[in-house]
Formats: structure tokens, C-alpha cells, sequence
């Protein structure tokens, strides 16, 4: 391909494409993500009350052929919380990976520790300090076998 071509590409698509901050927004919406194991059966046909807990893990702009755009925010539910009819709040299970929860875990430590590094290396710290000592925690885990 030519110079004058690849100039050529770089300019149509520069003045083609807007950044997110260029773009007008219209309409946002809230795409919800994620699972949670029930108790028990619940019936189709009745309406529940929902509470989440989570983060939004991705934004999507779709063009509406108008000069303005819609944007959608993917929401990834970690804990969910579910009201029956009568009021009561169903326990369910945490569909996270044990990985997860530790890595959860850490984080919150982490926020509460009001720490000068940043999460990742507090995250590697720990780990490292984890695999360094991981005859200890095999042995002390133990104590938590079959609960």
C-alpha cells in the first residue's frame, strides 16, 4: 500500500470515528450480567424484588444513525439478594470461584488498610507471601476441612 494511501486510511478514519468524549449520548441502559444458585424454587409470573451488588465491567456505544449514540453499561452481579412475597430475603449461594472470593477478600483488605501501593501489588504481595509459606496454610487449613 502507498503512503498516500495509508495517509488517506488515517485521516477518513480519524474524522469518521468520534472518541467516547466526542460522542452525544441519548439513552443509557443497564445490561445485567451474572447468576445466583437458589434455595429453592421460585414461580414464573410474580414479581421479586432484586438487590445487587457488583460492578460494571464493560460500556458499549451503538450508533443511532442520527449523530447520536446509545450507550450500554454491562453490570456483573457478585451478590445478589432476593425478596419474596411475604418480605423475606432468600439466601443465595455466591456463585464465585474460590479464587475469586480471595482475590475479594484481599481487595477489601486492601481498601480498609488504606494502603500507599497500588491493589496489584499488594494483590502479588500477599500471593507471594501465600506460596512462600503455603506449608503452613496447607496445615492450617486443616482445621477447616469438611465445614
Amino acid at each position: 500500500m502507498s503512503a498516500s494511501r495509508r495517509d488517506e486510511r488515517k485521516s477518513y478514519g480519524a474524522t469518521k470515528y468520534k472518541t467516547m468524549e466526542e460522542r452525544k449520548i441519548n439513552n443509557h441502559f443497564l445490561k445485567l450480567s451474572g447468576k445466583a444458585e437458589l434455595p429453592q424454587a421460585i414461580e414464573m409470573g410474580h414479581n421479586y424484588h432484586v438487590a445487587l451488588e457488583g460492578s460494571v465491567n464493560s460500556v458499549n456505544d451503538s450508533d443511532n444513525e442520527d449523530g447520536t449514540y446509545t450507550r450500554a453499561y454491562t453490570f456483573k452481579a457478585i451478590k445478589i439478594e432476593l425478596l419474596d412475597q411475604k418480605g423475606e430475603t432468600l439466601k443465595l449461594k455466591d456463585t464465585r470461584s474460590n479464587s475469586q472470593l480471595i482475590r475479594s477478600l484481599i481487595y477489601k483488605k486492601w481498601v480498609n488498610a488504606a494502603s500507599d501501593v497500588d491493589f496489584d501489588t499488594f494483590y502479588d504481595g500477599v500471593c507471594r507471601a501465600i506460596m512462600a509459606n503455603v506449608d503452613v496454610v496447607i496445615d492450617w487449613s486443616e482445621k477447616f476441612r469438611d465445614k
